[in-house]
């Protein structure tokens, strides 16, 4: 009986997703991906939009709160391209290409090797999600923070291509520090401040200190329910393949090897990587919800209670994104 009320209750978070209806703005957008590439389906997107109000900052007012969402949004969508390009399909010309549209293209480029259709989705999300940033308040205070954090996730995304073009650099360092600045967790934080009008500048030492521990939340939720899918793409930079692999679970030499990816599969779910990874989370949560951060412009459980349910989320629609 409670298996199935547990099943009915995942069936509801799923089917509420897949209900979420996306801006009508951003239809020719999605349109355009959906013709040409088959590398996420609309539930991702939907998934996106369902969540990102979940973790805004109380400092957000609400006369601002679809700009902050449609924001995140469109930069999402780019981050998204951006990071399938360096790990699924090794694009390294148009990775560069994309990773330079915001800094008025910084990056040297080998043009002819670029894939221009990718390139004109990356174009284009780019454009709304700084057509939205400049409408916010404090944009030009927070510029030059924003363009920081923006530069940490991108060069997140160059280290993971690193690793999987050389399984021989997976360690557990690179992926506590580096691939957990794949969540975006700085950048959202810092497009709700250039929302935030009420915001109090000397909260925000203390804010992006909770931001660096907190991102380690949705890192590890994303972890535990995307590695199967990541590994049958060669993607090795989860956590769970690190842990497998430290602690000799599987071995380096059979990541490569397409004959052994199912075993390589069912030995890491088999395994308590998975288990001790959601109990780090806990601990995580835990630690984090105890402590007194003195931050008083921004509602601080209201913002892990956000993480909390991205967990939540990303547990019961496992295998969807």
């Amino acid at each position: 009986m409670q298996a199935t009320s547990r099943a009915k209750e995942d069936e509801s978070i799923a089917d509420r997703i897949a209900g979420t209806s996306l801006p009508s703005e951003a239809t020719p957008l999605l349109t355009r991906y959906a013709e040409a590439t088959r590398d996420r389906d609309t539930f991702l997107w939907q998934w996106l939009y369902h969540v990102l109000p979940s973790f805004r900052l109380s400092s957000v007012p609400d006369r601002y709160a679809s700009e902050a969402r449609a924001a995140k949004f469109y930069y999402s969508f780019y981050m998204t391209v951006v990071d399938d390009l360096c790990e699924r399909h090794g694009d390294r010309a148009t990775f560069q290409a994309g990773r330079s549209l915001p800094f008025d293209g910084e990056h040297a480029v080998d043009e002819a090797a670029v894939d221009d259709e990718y390139l004109a989705l990356l174009e284009d999300s780019w454009d709304l999600t700084e057509s939205h940033l400049t409408e916010a308040p404090r944009f030009e205070e927070f510029r030059e923070l924003v363009e920081f954090d923006l530069r940490q996730s991108l060069n997140t995304m160059d280290y993971n291509r690193l690793v999987n073009e050389r399984p021989e650099l997976i360690n557990k360092h690179g992926a506590d520090v580096w691939d957990s600045y794949n969540m975006l967790l700085f950048n959202y934080v810092d497009f709700d401040l250039v929302f935030s009008p009420a915001f109090d500048r000397r909260d925000l030492a203390a804010l992006r200190e909770l931001t660096g521990d907190a991102q380690r939340l949705p890192r590890i939720a994303n972890w535990v329910t995307t590695w199967e899918r990541e590994l049958r793409e060669d993607d090795y930079t989860s956590k769970v393949v690190v842990e497998a692999i430290r602690r000799d679970v599987v071995g380096r030499d059979e990541l490569r090897s397409s004959a052994s990816t199912d075993a390589v599969v069912e030995r890491i779910g088999e395994s308590d990587v998975e288990r001790d990874l959601l109990l780090a989370w806990n601990r995580t949560y835990r630690r984090l919800t105890e402590r007194d951060h003195g931050i008083d412009s921004v509602d601080v459980d209201a913002f892990l209670d956000g993480m909390r349910y991205l967990l939540e989320v990303d547990v019961k629609v496992r295998g969807r994104k």
